[in-house]
């Protein structure tokens, strides 16, 4: 998707980039995943299948959100480095070590120093739940607007479930819990208040959670999973387990308003 033109819808603490007419009815409003370096080369075909097929599409990113990604952009070799030296499980060591990288950067660039302040006094999660909180009113509220997440977008996602015009939320990889870290009511809290259909594509070898989440956590009624052989990455999905997952958001993405649990 990054070979495609996005125009760009401004409002209040940030911008959504489009693709398709604002004056389309069926919206499908992405929330990415928080590292911006990892992408789903699959979730990104479907996402251009969507476009072919009449949907909106909108990326509602705040201001520090891309200030977020340069840093990422700007600090790669300097991580890959990291985990020559340190190995790549997830170590205290090795946070700080970005940070620290990332701060440098920061400090080379004046126009961006507002990242500190906003990095030491928001919730990320929270912040991004606001962004897109107001780029669903910026929208419109007479639109059908289905969320289409991955990874700790899904967590996002939970936040915004009880926006009036939203029916459906989908998510690839939902992230239970880090695997190297205990767990953090965070990334479950919202998912047993959930009165809108949430469809949760999950991969049996999923390091943030497989097949046992089901039974882990109080989830709502109104979650439902489909499980694919697949990592947190869904590389390589066999045809079959494709065709289920498409048969799933398709069926979703037919349903104008939410249904009752299933």
């Amino acid at each position: 998707m990054k070979d495609l033109k996005f125009k760009y819808l401004v409002f209040k603490g940030g911008i959504g980039a489009y693709l398709g007419s604002l004056a389309s009815d069926k919206v499908l409003l992405f929330i990415g995943r928080s590292n911006t370096q990892k992408n789903s080369a699959p979730l990104q075909e479907l996402l251009n299948r969507m476009i072919l097929g009449g949907y909106l599409l909108v990326w509602p990113k705040s201001r520090n959100q891309s200030i977020s990604e340069f840093l990422a952009e700007k600090s790669t070799g300097a991580v890959g480095w990291l985990n020559k030296v340190l190995g790549p499980n997830e170590r205290l060591i090795k946070v700080w070590m970005r940070r620290f990288l990332k701060g440098l950067i920061l400090v080379s660039h004046p126009t961006k120093w507002s990242y500190f302040v906003h990095w030491l006094s928001t919730s990320p999660i929270n912040d991004q739940a606001l962004i897109n909180k107001r780029a669903i009113r910026a929208i419109g509220g007479n639109k059908s607007i289905i969320i289409m997440s991955h990874s700790a977008g899904g967590i996002t996602a939970s936040r915004l479930a009880d926006e009036p015009n939203l029916c459906g939320i989908i998510c690839f990889g939902y992230p239970f819990k880090h695997p190297d870290k205990d767990e953090e009511s965070y990334r479950t809290t919202y998912l047993q208040y959930i009165q809108t259909s949430f469809l949760i594509i999950q991969g049996t070898k999923d390091e943030y959670g497989g097949v046992d989440v089901q039974n882990r956590y109080e989830l709502s009624p109104y979650i439902n999973f489909e499980f694919v052989e697949a990592t947190h990455e869904y590389e390589n999905l066999s045809a079959d387990d494709w065709a289920r997952v498409t048969h799933k958001i398709e069926a979703l993405l037919h349903t104008k308003r939410a249904g009752a649990p299933k």
